[in-house]
């Protein structure tokens, strides 16, 4: 008997903690009614609802009995102004993205009047106040994130850009600033830092914002997919759209009419798709033909894509997906933008040094032409004046040149004029300035520390220099050179004064090496 006594007692203890456990499952319970439609519904925790507001002011009605209390949220796109009245007083929203609003514990019942600018679906729920605090906390964390890598890259392209003196980088660093306002604008953040009656300053700033991110997405992705050099026509008819959709949007902030409001959101929207679409085939053609950074560019434009399916049609497949999928798919798409950008900085630089090279070194004896050697000598010239010391100027040209080139051609003329240059190269130091003026002129220019370095290293050069030889078919040709030198311990006024010097005082060693070589064969003679 007392057995059975304590089994009826525990079935009665689970029966009446299951009653009460129902019970007050169904006192945690919101119901929202719009009353222009006469339409309601049973807000479940964290389940978003489906009302649709009209263009213009909404009266609702919410009617929840909670247990814990909790808060009440919505997005805020097309929101102009909202208000909250529950027992005759007026509550407060919260400073978040979205709009949100404390919800006592209890059995209340309160008034809504939300002011739009369009017609938009709220996405209206409520959730434990815990929970929703952490949700926002993570979201600021994730967004805080967003924008710092937004700054990094473009103070990256601005800077990297203002070296390289390429408009594509400063089109970039506008892209990313844009970028970043227009989900700025989008997500409410504003409202973390201004009140609720700036709202309509905020709208305006977001409309703004999307005619700017048209504008400065399509120049820039039209100069990273080179479309004006290949599709010239439809480059042009791009950009022309983009500066309509940004023309509709001043029109729009402008005149702010409900008519003209509906109509210029629709156009917006189909110009700003037929932009985003082209763009996209575009990039899969040049992608196809191997365009530089267009595989990058169709990459970058497939995961906005993807981002923006689930935020449009697969609402209901992952409530994270759907709230940082855009955001995922904008810092995923700058990055890949940066490393197209990087690629390009590579192939200019690259380029640039080719363009240097070509323009500066001779491309017989590798080594300055008169040009990369002027530059290279004025700045020794510049570092002599700043440091002082003694620069020495070496003109170096070859004896018998002509009759090498009309004897043996000038192919060989050619591999002697290498030779004295690679004897030069090895023979001077990597900081020295080496070059060929033309023809059989060589010219060096050195900064030392001492007079007695200077002529200890002339001298060897001079005995280098003349016992050069090369051979060719079974001859042994024999190189010459007269080595003219200036020294200066005191700056000279300029290079023609340097090349001047050096000229004169090779042709007197020239003078005298003839001389010296007459005065041989007269005594040979005798």
């Amino acid at each position: 008997m007392l057995g059975a006594q304590v089994v009826r007692f525990s079935i009665f203890i689970c029966a009446f903690a299951m009653l009460f456990s129902s019970v007050t499952f169904a006192q945690e319970h919101c119901q929202l009614s719009v009353s222009a439609t006469n339409t309601s519904v049973s807000l479940s925790k964290e389940i978003v609802s489906n009302i649709k507001l009209k263009n213009g002011i909404n009266h609702l009605e919410l009617s929840c009995s909670l247990n814990q209390g909790g808060v009440f949220s919505f997005t805020r796109p097309a929101l102009k102004d909202f208000s909250w009245q529950q027992n005759s007083v007026y509550k407060t929203p919260l400073k978040t993205n979205q709009m949100a609003i404390l919800m006592d514990p209890g059995v209340f019942t309160a008034q809504l009047t939300v002011t739009t600018s369009a017609a938009y679906t709220p996405r209206f729920k409520w959730s434990d106040t815990q929970p929703f605090v952490e949700k926002i906390q993570r979201y600021n964390l994730i967004f805080g994130i967003f924008y710092g890598l937004c700054a990094t890259l473009i103070f990256y392209a601005l800077i990297i850009g203002h070296g390289i003196k390429d408009p594509l980088f400063k089109l970039y660093g506008i892209y990313i600033f844009c970028i970043a306002s227009f989900i700025f604008f989008q997500e409410g953040q504003p409202y973390l830092f201004t009140q609720q009656y700036y709202s309509v300053y905020v709208s305006h700033l977001y409309t703004l914002s999307i005619g700017l991110t048209i504008v400065s997405a399509t120049w820039f992705m039209s100069a990273l997919l080179e479309l004006p050099k290949y599709f010239p026509k439809i480059s042009n008819t791009l950009k022309v759209a983009a500066l309509c959709v940004l023309t509709l949007c001043l029109q729009k902030i402008a005149l702010d009419l409900p008519l003209i409001t509906n109509i210029t959101s629709a156009v917006t929207g189909y110009l700003s798709l037929f932009i985003a679409i082209t763009i996209f085939i575009l990039s899969a053609i040049q992608t196809k033909y191997d365009v530089n950074e267009a595989n990058l560019v169709f990459i970058a434009l497939a995961s906005v894509f993807i981002s923006m399916v689930f935020r449009v049609l697969l609402t209901d497949y992952s409530p994270f997906i759907q709230r940082y999928g855009f955001v995922i798919a904008f810092t995923i798409e700058s990055l890949l933008l940066a490393i197209a950008v990087g690629r390009r900085i590579q192939r200019l630089s690259y380029a640039k040094k080719q363009a240097e090279r070509r323009a500066n070194f001779d491309h017989l004896c590798h080594i300055y032409n008169r040009r990369g050697w002027s530059l290279k000598a004025n700045d020794l010239l510049a570092e002599h004046k700043q440091r002082g010391g003694v620069l020495c100027f070496l003109y170096i040209d070859l004896d018998r040149f002509k009759a090498i080139n009309d004897t043996y051609g000038h192919d060989v003329g050619d591999k002697v004029l290498c030779k004295v240059a690679e004897s030069l190269s090895q023979h001077m130091r990597t900081e020295d300035a080496v070059g060929r003026l033309g023809g059989d002129e060589f010219v060096a220019m050195a900064l030392f520390n001492s007079n007695e370095k200077i002529n200890q290293r002339v001298n060897t050069l001079e005995q280098q220099l003349n016992q050069l030889t090369i051979e060719h078919q079974g001859h042994t040709i024999s190189i010459y050179a007269s080595v003219g030198q200036a020294s200066y311990n005191q700056p000279p006024d300029n290079l023609d004064t340097v090349l001047k010097a050096g000229d004169e005082a090779m042709y007197k060693q020239k003078l005298q090496r003839k001389a010296k070589q007459a005065e041989k064969m007269v005594v040979a003679a005798i």
